[in-house]
């Protein structure tokens, strides 16, 4: 059942509430408690800086968070390194029924978390469910039921044929204390899924949430403790930037996983290399969509529309650039702005709301500074392009066309509702620009040609491409999340991202008696005539000199006495196939 406007606001509030009582109960400050961060299972006091918790929707604050300082940070840290200590020796069935338990959570609470989602991040109900809370669902139940498969280990069928006869494994044994720094995008999802990945793996967590968005992170943090999760696995720490430079450098962190922007990615890894540690980087878009001339117009345009304009543009997958082949582009346009001026723009607590507003004024000035400069230089604005004046973050949803080469609008990541519109004469022009921008995170291709699909799949560059579809790569668990060039480092989601949330080691058991390893001392004429009959029978050019050589290594005694020779016939023979 859809919660009123109403009903909405009071379970927004009634989770968070557990949090208040319990720093009522440890002697919280003042009678406006801000809430706290939350360290080994308990709200600690938070001594730093105090943030107003804003509603986009009024530009008002409704609440305050209170930040940990160095020293809650420090707190955090090692309180999550003793309780990784123990969750290590977890068998997986153990870590399956807590992640079980928390997608009980989520589900319970679901319309109360799409609640907190509208208020404190902007997103229509409908988008905080299907975008947020549904991926939650579907990726903890992937987790719970598959991430066993890398904690039995993963085979290696030995390549040389010396070793064919070891049973040869990779091993994925958890890192540690796992940092999060996460957006404002999906203040939710992300966090969620990237902290049910890292216990999934054995890991403990330290989650520093986004600043615009820290209610939904301690909420993360609270289902995990209502799952059953040990206190200090999952801490969650609201942080000023210094201080979260500090968390991703501490010493006792093992690895950092961040999204944000790409200067605040570039400070982060230069602070987390300092130990050296891994860092996993997700730093924004620029998407583009391709129209090919076969396209299905009213398809494209209706997928592109949302694309767009899903969490006012606010996802790091968002369609930003459209690239549309010329013999379909005026069908295609006036289908697009037919499309979009459907939209209705309005708050996120209302039923009848497609499109929110933008987290924050600083967001809605930075949106617009790009749209006013592309129209300055030639573009021709179709629709929106100017502020809402209203209370709240608002900007309408703008097409831009023909916007020059080398504005910002084509080149900066915009991240709100606004889409550039380009005409192309051919679908391998549009593959190029879409191609040239130094962001490669997420791209679309609309077609009904399957051999035109090949040539955009292979052709354009990007981490994630989705012919006739866009937005959806994140919801589907099995599916890998990554980019290249400015857009980041690394993997998540699927069992690349489990991977990468450990540590992967190689191991071998050789189960035969032999008397030493084939190559080790004594050294002299018996190692000297195997070393060369093995070479030659592996690696000399002909077929007959590659025999005379095997022949030479069958008649050495140290040979048979130290190796398993049938195995070595065998997978010799194999490996010349």
């Amino acid at each position: 059942m859809r919660l009123s406007s109403p009903g909405r606001a009071s379970a927004v509030q009634e989770p968070i509430f557990g949090l208040v009582e319990a720093q009522e109960r440890s002697g919280g400050r003042g009678s406006a408690l801000p809430l706290c961060p939350l360290i080994n299972g308990e709200p600690s006091t938070g001594d730093g800086a105090r943030i107003p918790d804003v509603d986009p929707s009024t530009g008002e604050p409704f609440g305050w968070v209170a930040c940990a300082d160095s020293r809650e940070i420090d707190q955090a840290i090692e309180a999550a390194a003793f309780a990784a200590k123990l969750w290590r020796a977890a068998p997986f069935e153990e870590r399956a029924r807590r992640l079980t338990r928390l997608a009980e959570q989520v589900y319970r609470d679901a319309e109360s978390i799409a609640g907190l989602i509208a208020l404190e991040q902007g997103k229509p109900y409908a988008e905080a469910m299907g975008l947020e809370v549904l991926p939650a669902l579907d990726h903890l139940q992937f987790l719970s039921r598959h991430a066993h498969q890398l904690s039995l280990g993963e085979p290696i069928e030995p390549r040389h044929p010396l070793y064919a006869h070891k049973r040869a494994l990779y091993l994925y044994d958890p890192l540690g204390v796992v940092a999060l720094v996460t957006a404002s995008s999906l203040p939710f999802a992300q966090p969620l899924i990237q902290t049910a990945s890292a216990l999934a793996m054995g890991n403990a967590v330290v989650l520093k949430p986004s600043e615009l968005t820290p209610l939904l992170g301690l909420r993360v943090g609270e289902l995990c403790l209502a799952a059953g999760f040990p206190a200090g696995l999952v801490n969650v720490v609201p942080a000023s930037r210094e201080d979260t430079l500090r968390l991703v450098s501490h010493d006792r962190v093992d690895k950092v996983f961040a999204t944000g922007t790409i200067e605040a990615g570039q400070q982060i890894m230069v602070a987390a290399g300092s130990a050296p540690r891994p860092v996993v980087l997700s730093l924004g878009g620029k998407h583009p969509a391709i129209v090919a001339g076969d396209a299905d117009v009213a398809r494209a345009a209706r997928g592109i529309a949302w694309g767009a304009l899903a969490n006012a543009g606010q996802n790091c997958g968002s369609v930003e650039r459209i690239y549309v082949e010329e013999r379909v582009a005026a069908s295609f346009v006036e289908a697009l702005v037919a499309e979009i001026g459907k939209v209705r723009m309005g708050s996120p607590l209302d039923d009848d709301t497609d499109l929110g507003p933008l987290i924050s004024e600083e967001r809605r000035q930075r949106v617009h500074e790009q749209v006013s400069e592309a129209v300055l230089f030639g573009a021709r604005l179709l629709c929106g392009g100017q502020p809402e004046d209203r209370p709240g973050f608002f900007y309408p949803p703008t097409i831009v066309l023909d916007p020059p080469e080398g504005c910002r609008l084509l080149s900066e990541e915009t991240m709100g509702p606004v889409v550039s519109v380009v005409t192309v004469e051919n679908l391998e022009r549009a593959m190029q620009l879409a191609s040239e921008s130094s962001y490669a995170l997420t791209a679309s291709g609309w077609t009904e040609s399957e051999e035109n699909a090949e040539r955009m799949m292979v052709g354009v560059q990007a981490g994630v491409l989705t012919i006739n579809d866009v937005l959806y790569a994140y919801g589907e668990p099995a599916a890998t999340w990554s980019g290249f060039k400015r857009s980041g480092l690394g993997h998540s989601h699927g069992l690349s991202g489990l991977k990468e949330m450990s540590r992967r080691r190689f191991v071998s058991f050789d189960a035969r008696d032999t008397e030493a390893p084939l190559f080790a001392f004594p050294y002299g004429d018996a190692a000297d005539a195997v070393v060369d009959a093995v070479t030659d029978s592996l690696h000399a050019p002909s077929r007959w000199a590659r025999l005379r050589g095997y022949l030479r290594l069958m008649r050495s005694a140290r040979f048979r006495s130290r190796a398993r020779w049938r195995a070595f016939a065998f997978a010799r023979k194999s490996s010349r196939r």
